[in-house]
């Protein structure tokens, strides 16, 4: 069944992306006991210093709860029948979203006593850069994905045959329900730009980096924030679409950056369908 072969592929993912950490901080620490003298992870404006081995081992559990919890047996998925998300479903989603950001502030806040808005570049926003930024990121991340997109539809259909969209385009593509069509663009405008990227950029892109360096942590991440999605179609295109984010977000050291740009594309990727174009993501 496609959705079967759907959760198979994204399970093979986790696992190396499991293993791919587990192997990556082992190594990046026998290269940091090996010379010493490198500055492993001053690349760019973001701080990750204030990170510790708990935030570490915090991370690698919210990160194994939160994909188990998500990742069906194949069993249970092979008898589940494929449905449409409804306003119930879309609207617990934006709940879960919203919860899952509380705890990580709350953990920050009152564990860490961290400062998230100064953590993540709240403080000293400089618009000018932040801006040049944006519009410099806007036409190769649209361009540069759009590709990602097109040549991952071959590999995606001999990998997984018959994989079907993701369950909120084809709710909002196929649905009448008006309630449910702004529920949905709440949740990619609004909700999602600001939770996913304090949770993978801030968080984890963070304390992946200070226990590696800035190119691990970005590709670690993002491929982390791509199997999150649960969607293989979109498991290439949203991968590269992290690294731009992660780009942005070392480029002007504020958590802002990327927010933005994930809300201009997620705009922009609603737009096309409502105009019927053909989106990846």
């Amino acid at each position: 069944m496609p959705e079967t072969a759907n959760i198979a592929v994204l399970q093979d993912f986790t696992c190396i992306a499991g293993l791919a950490m587990f192997l990556g901080l082992l190594g990046y620490k026998w290269l940091r006991l090996m010379r010493p003298q490198v500055a492993w992870n001053h690349e760019g404006l973001v701080s990750s210093q204030q990170y510790g081995d708990i935030d570490l081992v915090a991370m690698t559990a919210g990160l194994a709860l939160l994909l188990t919890s998500i990742m069906q047996p194949l069993s249970q998925v092979a008898a589940t029948p494929q449905t449409t998300p409804g306003v119930d479903e879309v609207a617990l989603g934006i709940f879960f979203q919203l919860f899952l950001c509380c705890v990580l502030l709350v953990y920050l806040v009152h564990v860490r006593h961290l400062h998230p808005v100064e953590l993540f570049g709240f403080t000293v926003v400089r618009w000018k850069p932040l801006a040049i930024t944006i519009v410099l990121t806007l036409l190769p991340m649209f361009l540069i994905v759009g590709t990602a997109a097109v040549l991952s539809n071959d590999w995606l259909q001999r990998l997984a045959p018959g994989a079907q969209e993701q369950d909120l385009v084809r709710a909002f593509t196929q649905s009448d329900d008006m309630l449910l069509r702004v529920l949905i663009i709440l949740a990619a405008v609004v909700v999602a730009p600001v939770v996913e990227e304090i949770l993978f950029r801030g968080f984890i892109y963070g304390v992946l980096k200070r226990y590696t360096d800035a190119p691990f942590a970005a590709l670690l991440s993002g491929l982390f924030f791509a199997i999150i999605h649960m969607h293989t179609g979109s498991l290439f295109p949203l991968w590269v679409l992290a690294l731009f984010f992660c780009v942005a977000y070392e480029i002007t050291g504020c958590l802002l950056a990327p927010m933005i740009l994930h809300a201009i594309f997620n705009s922009t990727s609603l737009i096309g369908m409502m105009l019927g174009w053909n989106t990846a993501t």
